[in-house]
């Protein structure tokens, strides 16, 4: 797994860090937009964790 289970919380400072490492210089105000969806992301991801592996995709395919 690419990221420990128990991930800790990002702050803009963190974010800071990894956006300068992405080669993205983002002002204090477009961090702070971006925190919350970068959490939901994280969260969503942790979510994903829980589905057992023999769960099948919800998805549609149709052929028009």
């Amino acid at each position: 797994m690419r990221y420990p289970p128990g991930m800790e919380k990002l702050t803009v400072d963190s974010l800071r860090t990894l956006a300068r490492v992405q080669g993205l210089e983002l002002t204090d105000t477009e961090l702070a937009g971006l925190l919350p969806l970068v959490e939901a992301g994280r969260a969503g991801l942790a979510a994903i964790r829980d589905i057992p592996l023999e769960t099948e995709p919800a998805s549609q395919y149709r052929i028009f």
